[in-house]
């Protein structure tokens, strides 16, 4: 019997990493589009949503008189925040940078108050200070700049892609393939291949 490493010896891995880069380099460049384009697929489907629902529902009171319109009240709900969420997408987003902001903002300050009551002469008094202006600032920022929260997924997904890129092309060529001989040897993420 042989068996394979298959850690980073098949293409999938490769093409799923370059899809990644790609998607990464998008989110990063154009992380207005990607908000939009998010925003209409989640509407969309809960339109869809909304209308099968509705329509199940009708028929099935068309079937029986006594069935509940729960489903068609969930439907009708469901196809309006679809509507909102692909009429106001651009405000969604603003939505959420606020809310995000606004929260790392108020643990900045209310962390700013706490460190108030700290005796200055304390080293802990300073470094909760940092911590404090750290946090004070960084929801200002996320408040005012627009979609960090992307950049910085953009960004993650970048780099995890090129780490991909990167084992798959070292370790492509040391794909060993290895006989099995002792029973009590450990094979970690291995593959069969071959059985004789």
């Amino acid at each position: 019997m042989k068996i394979s490493s298959k850690k980073y010896s098949n293409l999938l891995t490769l093409i799923v990493a370059i899809a990644f880069l790609i998607l990464g380099a998008f989110m990063y460049k154009n992380p207005d589009a990607v908000i939009i384009y998010t925003t209409y697929v989640i509407g969309g489907l809960l339109i869809i949503i909304g209308i099968f629902k509705c329509f199940k529902n009708y028929l099935d009171v068309k079937k029986d008189n006594s069935t509940n319109s729960k489903e068609m009240i969930v439907g009708i709900i469901m196809a309006v925040v679809g509507l909102i969420c692909i009429f106001l997408a651009g405000a969604i987003e603003t939505l959420v940078r606020f809310i995000i902001g606004g929260w790392i903002l108020f643990s900045g300050i209310n962390r700013f108050i706490n460190v108030l009551y700290l005796e200055k002469k304390d080293s802990f008094f300073w470094i909760s200070l940092v911590i404090a202006a750290l946090l004070i600032g960084g929801g200002l920022y996320t408040i005012l700049e627009v979609n960090l929260a992307f950049k910085l997924l953009g960004i993650v997904i970048i780099v995890y892609a090129i780490l991909e890129i990167i084992g798959y092309i070292f370790n492509i060529k040391s794909s060993v393939l290895v006989k099995e001989t002792d029973t009590n040897q450990k094979v970690i993420d291995a593959k069969l291949i071959e059985k004789k």
